[in-house]
């Protein structure tokens, strides 16, 4: 596919690719699989490392997301701020921002805030999906969240 010219083409390019990232993140956040969101040799780049495969990406992903379920976890993910160009016939790089809310519910509600800058190759199948090459996630910022302390009881 040559890359978008017209302003209905981009648009719908960016449409498409917000979708995905949109479908990544609400399946990492429920927990259902990420895999077919990957070409089959795609490769995931994290501070933790690099996983290489479609499969040993949807299992990194689904380990981590029980291993949070088990012990009170869970987490919400959005990207941001999501802009795309053309850097080949059907290839386009991805840039955007995280955001990850996590809580820990067996801690009294104790969480973090993750802000973080995502670069993704994105390709174009023949099918006319758009599917994650690379993805590659940098951390930027990251807080630690309090819930709010109960306020003594006001006399009445």
């Amino acid at each position: 596919m040559p890359s978008p010219s017209s302003s209905s083409e981009l648009r719908d390019l960016r449409m498409a690719i917000a979708d995905l990232l949109s479908e990544f993140t609400s399946r990492v956040d429920c927990g259902e699989t990420v895999g077919e969101l990957f070409h089959e040799d795609a490769i995931l780049r994290t501070p933790r490392g690099e996983v290489h495969g479609r499969d040993a990406i949807a299992n990194l992903f689904s380990t981590s997301f029980e291993s949070r379920r088990t012990s009170g976890h869970f987490s919400r993910h959005s990207s941001l701020d999501v802009r795309a160009r053309a850097i080949g016939s059907g290839r386009f790089e991805v840039r955007s921002m995280l955001v990850a809310f996590a809580i820990n519910e067996a801690a009294s509600g104790a969480g973090s805030l993750l802000i973080g800058d995502q670069l993704d190759v994105v390709e174009l199948r023949a099918d006319g999906a758009y599917r994650f090459a690379v993805r590659q996630l940098t951390p930027a910022m990251e807080f630690s969240l309090l819930p709010p302390r109960k306020s003594p009881a006001q006399p009445g």
